[in-house]
């Protein structure tokens, strides 16, 4: 088992996860700075040097668990707020989109699927947002690409599929695309559009033209993965941020390694930026 599986997880769900925010941010129709502050919180904690420092780590792969407590804390670095319900969506979406992009990558491997998720998101942080965390993130991975064998590669790539074999969830924007089956199975690499199979880890939601107003998606929330039903309220911006639980280092290896005592290690990243 790869012992290098854990950052390529957690960065590239993270990617989906902003990915989907952003998204419900516009059919939401929040405003500019608030929306503005919600991306770039989020972005600026996912790849903040010192947590990267810690994923790449050569570690057993996190569990499920651990990755999931991490994302939710991330994405409450914000003022956007998520119920538990949401958060159950969002990691369902995520985790199944990228398990998708795994299932038909064949050309591609999973360096050139992160590669693309982090340039992605450059397009999506507002234009003012320092590109230079997203190319430091970037550096990473291309400096682990480097010293990566083929057996290397054959291992990481073995491990992150056993990672997402438990997840068979329908998502209503696969659906749409004709990327999953209606029995949640997902549809052959011949049969998938060539430029989306070509630009895996882009934002899919680009290509979903969906005719549909949001609140049909709406009244469907309770039995889809839609994204309408994922944002919760936007907080008021307050001088005294909420507090989350998390503390570094973080020992990936254990779900039992997630403190149970409130911490504010990422929010002191943001104040660090």
């Amino acid at each position: 088992m790869s012992h290098f599986a854990t950052p390529f997880i957690v960065v590239n769900l993270g990617c989906e996860m902003i990915y989907v925010i952003d998204q419900r941010l516009k059919a939401q129709n929040i405003g500019l700075d608030k929306s503005e502050r919600v991306l770039t919180d989020i972005v600026t904690v996912l790849l903040h040097p010192k947590l990267l420092d810690e994923l790449f780590i050569p570690q057993p792969v996190a569990t499920h668990a651990v990755i999931k407590q991490l994302l939710q804390d991330i994405s409450a670095t914000s003022i956007m707020k998520l119920d538990d319900y949401s958060m159950s969506k969002l990691w369902d979406l995520m985790t199944m989109i990228f398990k998708w992009q795994l299932s038909v990558a064949t050309n591609q491997n999973i360096f050139d699927i992160s590669h693309r998720h982090l340039k992605c998101v450059a397009n999506v942080v507002p234009q003012h947002f320092s590109k230079f965390i997203l190319e430091q993130a970037i550096k990473r991975f291309e400096s682990l690409a480097q010293r990566f064998t083929n057996d290397d590669y054959k291992c990481l790539h073995n491990t992150l599929i056993l990672w997402f074999s438990e997840y068979h969830s329908k998502i209503s924007v696969l659906l749409r695309l004709r990327l999953q089956r209606k029995d949640g199975t997902f549809s052959l690499p011949a049969t998938v559009d060539p430029k989306v199979l070509q630009n895996l880890g882009e934002n899919i939601y680009k290509y979903d033209n969906k005719k549909n107003p949001i609140e049909e998606y709406e009244s469907r929330c309770a039995d889809t993965n839609e994204i309408s039903c994922l944002l919760g309220s936007i907080e008021k911006a307050s001088s005294k941020p909420a507090v989350i639980e998390l503390q570094l280092p973080i020992q990936f290896g254990s779900e039992a390694a997630m403190p149970k005592t409130t911490q504010e290690d990422l929010l002191e990243m943001l104040e660090d930026m």
